[in-house]
């Protein structure tokens, strides 16, 4: 398909959408938590490094401050300063834009998915220029107390696959291709918890874990590819060891209920071996990190509640065995905070596509990772899922995602408009939810 061909980008340009929203109120409300949650730190980093450490963290304050205003004047965005090893790339973005447009790029004439990462990571670049505060997360906090108030939900599921997946339980096909239903879903559902969306506010799973609702929910999964996952995964492992990656999207529950699909997964052989793709730097409020996903692990290892801690020691076993590993490489990891669509994966991160393409299923978590799959076009709803991805096939893979943003592809005639009559949000309030996938 010609770009000449293609829908629009989304963007801010047009009062009364979600991404016009996103930009006039949500990431402002992002920025004043932001700001908020510097200017708290000013004080122990004038304790540990004196008068130039209150100099210095007043002014990542001013800067974010400064950011914040630029946003809500619209001013036009400017090149990246600061050292970090990926600021090449979004020079060249910004030098793109203006040759293709003829103008700087404002944020709210931009590309929606274009200003939102520039944002995330022109906050990443204020805080690595910093003397004394270049390592602090400024969403950790957040992040953390997303997951300490999950914990009976945690729970609950650590109790719900110890259950069900206990000796003999696995013995019946059909019931190990139930349970794999119910875990994909799991997985889908624990993306519901993002910080970014809900502006920074508290948005922690309630004490029911989503396995206590799926029947209720699955009406609200509008296209639901799991049988054809459980085909593929089946047909597969017949002929080799089974390797699949899963590009990770929300630290906090979301993330747990990642790692139990992973048990899961392990535990009935479906697959020998997993790799998880975490960001390389704070994104996005919620997304998980490596440090993220360390503390998780060492936070719910301390944690008294029935099976929690015991759970968490077989994920460090299978861990330590290289069943589950984290990729911590850069030029692995880069490539997920690119402002870009995966179409260019394989020109912008060839490294990362040639890796990918010897998976034998991608699971992509999230919003933000289904936005940049189908290119944050204004595809119409019933375009094809995989005339979206644009050539973007290295290897079999699956979308599962909750919506928060205002694209949706690959419905059948007829879906969005009923969707709609039940609710006029219904693509981003995260209440409506696609399992689509794409295999050869």
């Amino acid at each position: 398909m010609m770009d000449l061909d293609l829908p629009v980008p989304l963007s801010a340009s047009y009062k009364g959408t979600f991404a016009y929203g996103t930009v006039k109120d949500r990431i402002p409300k992002i920025l004043t938590k932001l700001v908020d949650t510097c200017h708290k730190q000013v004080k122990n980093v004038e304790e540990l490094h004196g008068k130039d450490g209150c100099v210095d963290a007043l002014s990542v304050v001013g800067k974010l401050s400064q950011l914040r205003s630029e946003i809500m004047t619209d001013k036009p965005l400017t090149y990246l300063d600061d050292t970090l090893p990926d600021v090449h790339i979004w020079n060249q973005r910004f030098d793109a834009y203006v040759k293709d447009k003829g103008q700087l790029p404002t944020w709210f004439t931009a590309p929606w998915l274009y200003i939102e990462c520039y944002m995330y990571r022109k906050i990443q670049g204020i805080i690595h220029k910093s003397k004394f505060m270049s390592n602090f997360d400024t969403f950790m906090d957040q992040k953390q107390r997303a997951l300490e108030q999950s914990l009976d939900a945690v729970r609950s599921l650590t109790k719900f696959l110890h259950d069900c997946t206990g000796a003999g339980k696995l013995n019946d096909c059909n019931h190990v291709k139930s349970l794999f239903s119910d875990f994909i879903q799991i997985s889908l559902w624990g993306n519901k918890c993002d910080l970014s969306i809900s502006g920074g506010e508290e948005n922690a799973q309630s004490t029911a874990g989503p396995h206590e609702n799926l029947q209720a929910l699955h009406k609200f999964v509008l296209v639901n590819g799991i049988d054809k996952m459980w085909k593929h995964l089946n047909t597969v492992q017949k002929n080799k060891q089974v390797h699949i990656d899963i590009i990770l999207d929300n630290a906090g529950f979301e993330l747990f209920t990642d790692l139990v699909l992973c048990e899961f997964l392990l535990k009935t052989k479906l697959v020998d071996s997993i790799r998880l793709h975490p960001k390389i730097m704070p994104w996005f409020v919620s997304d998980v990190t490596n440090s993220d996903f360390q503390w998780t692990l060492d936070r719910l290892e301390s944690e008294p509640l029935d099976g929690v801690a015991e759970f968490i020691g077989s994920l460090r076993e299978r861990i330590n065995d290289k069943q589950i590993q984290l990729e911590r490489s850069d030029a692995m990891t880069m490539f997920w905070s690119f402002p870009d669509a995966f179409c260019r994966m394989q020109k912008s991160s060839p490294q990362l596509y040639n890796y990918l393409s010897k998976s034998d299923l991608i699971i992509f978590k999230g919003d933000l990772n289904y936005r940049k799959l189908v290119g944050d076009l204004d595809w119409p709803h019933e375009t094809p899922f995989a005339t979206t991805l644009r050539g973007f096939t290295p290897a079999p893979l699956c979308a599962l995602r909750t919506s928060k943003a205002n694209v949706m592809v690959g419905l059948e005639p007829g879906q969005a408009e009923r969707a709609e009559s039940e609710d006029e949000n219904w693509m981003v309030a995260g209440k409506y939810a696609v399992i689509q996938t794409w295999m050869p």
